[in-house]
């Protein structure tokens, strides 16, 4: 059979794209150096090696000093200086040093500056600087899926309550809702493991009974702001998901309900059904039932405020990580008493704190993670061959949308949440691209001519009964 790609009559059918292996990495080192550092930092095994050893090494600075240098030297902060999400997040930085010159206290948001963001920024232009192919990402979305492993263990080992609402002694997990948030961010990672390895693996059966926990003690944070992430994270997967994942969801969900039934404190549940009654207090409403309507009551009035901030110093806003005194200084003026308050909305906090131009650039850093990842995952759903680089997608889409929605309820705006997300999607948004530019989808051209000109071999019937005889032997 002859292939004739100038002959007139030609059919094409795809051949099947087996997937490119590792993109040349110069760095590996650096890469792997880099794996370390978001270990330490999502894991939060920095803040749990101080309070095991009692002193601050400053580890993570160490880090990421050696990969700030590591970047420049392999030039790889070069190439991705240009790219999307590190030009919308330097110029967020950009207008953040502006803004503390106008703050109305520079010395708080230079203590923002210091502590949190600068580290934010950096993960932000590390990760797409040494990620250079898909088997680098796959190992930074395991990384951070083993990241949930210490988070669960200082929940056991240094596990704390307020009011039956799980918490962390120590760090920044000391918050109910800030442990669930992080927990439940990281749940996505551990289900892309376990899609990727056999179920025997022990990867698999780590992670497994790793979301299993983590579900567990989201529950028992008593963190209504989760609940609402988990139904609508459930909701989106119900509608987009296969067959399979649905009955995989019912299933466990059927399990961690018979399981929180029988671990979580009844005023935990009472704490949920708080959800739908709003600001008003019955009064045969428990104590924990009025603590959280009280605390619904008190967001929305952060909510109102914030937003009245923004409207008040649209432009440069009241100064980066200041809204409490801020907020507390407006409060005395009227005669109200101060409520020393975060905004507990990481939206119209930065939009109070930095202005409207800081907002739109941080939406729009989110609102473009999301878009390429699911434009990623569209484009790969039915080619079987890149099934990795779609659960990946997947994975990834998933976090951002969990970040989105806990952001309305929380104060994310300066921490590493979603640098190191935006990150790793610009990051697997390049591979992805030189790996489809590497091996695109290559029609082959069959002649239908000299298919047709080509006589089939005869077979007389004493020979096709007995090869039949054979076959059924």
């Amino acid at each position: 059979m002859s292939i004739a790609p100038s002959q007139a009559n030609v059919v094409s059918r795809t051949v099947p794209n087996v997937p490119a292996g590792p993109i040349a990495a110069p760095h590996r080192v650096a890469t792997g150096i880099l794996l370390i550092y978001l270990f330490l930092v999502v894991s939060r095994g920095v803040e749990l090696l101080v309070t095991i050893l009692g002193i601050n090494l400053h580890l993570a600075l160490i880090l990421m000093m050696v990969l700030l240098a590591a970047a420049v030297l392999t030039g790889g902060l070069l190439k991705v200086v240009g790219t999307p999400v590190v030009l919308m997040f330097t110029a967020f930085t950009g207008w953040f040093l502006l803004t503390i010159l106008t703050s109305q206290w520079r010395g708080g948001s230079v203590a923002t500056l210091w502590n949190f963001w600068l580290t934010s920024y950096a993960c932000a232009l590390l990760i797409p600087s040494l990620i250079s192919s898909l088997d680098q990402c796959r190992k930074a979305c395991y990384c951070l899926a083993f990241s949930l492993i210490p988070i669960l263990l200082a929940t056991v080992l240094y596990q704390s309550s307020v009011g039956d609402r799980d918490q962390v002694l120590f760090g920044t997990l000391g918050n109910p809702n800030d442990l669930a948030f992080s927990m439940l961010m990281l749940i996505p990672f551990a289900v892309f493991v376990i899609a990727s390895e056999s179920l025997r693996n022990w990867k698999a059966i780590a992670c497994m009974f790793t979301i299993l926990l983590a579900l567990l003690k989201t529950l028992k944070t008593g963190s209504r702001a989760a609940m609402v992430t988990m139904a609508i994270c459930s909701i989106i997967l119900l509608f987009s998901g296969k067959m399979k994942t649905k009955l995989r969801m019912i299933g466990l969900a059927s399990v961690i309900l018979v399981i929180a039934v029988a671990t979580v404190p009844s005023q935990t549940f009472q704490r949920y059904t708080t959800i739908f009654s709003g600001t008003s207090i019955d009064a045969d409403m428990s104590v924990d039932e009025v603590s959280a309507v009280q605390s619904t009551t008190a967001r929305k009035m952060l909510f109102q405020e914030s937003f009245n901030l923004m409207l008040q110093h649209p432009l440069f806003g009241v100064g980066p990580g200041i809204f409490a005194a801020a907020l507390a200084g407006d409060q005395k003026d009227r005669g109200v008493q101060e409520s020393w308050h975060e905004a507990h909305n990481s939206y119209t906090q930065i939009g109070s704190e930095m202005g409207v131009i800081a907002f739109l650039v941080y939406v729009a850093i989110l609102i473009y993670s999301l878009k390429r990842a699911a434009s990623i995952y569209r484009g790969t759903r039915n080619d079987p061959t890149r099934i990795a680089i779609r659960r990946m997608a997947a994975s990834l889409f998933m976090a951002l949308m969990i970040f989105a929605i806990c952001a309305t309820f929380g104060n994310y705006s300066y921490t590493f949440h979603l640098p190191i997300l935006a990150g790793l999607v610009q990051a697997f948004d390049v591979c992805v691209r030189e790996e489809m530019n590497a091996r695109p989808s290559a029609p082959v051209r069959l002649s239908l001519s000299s298919a047709a000109l080509t006589p089939k071999p005869q077979v007389s019937t004493n020979v096709r009964h007995r090869r039949l005889r054979h076959n059924r032997a």
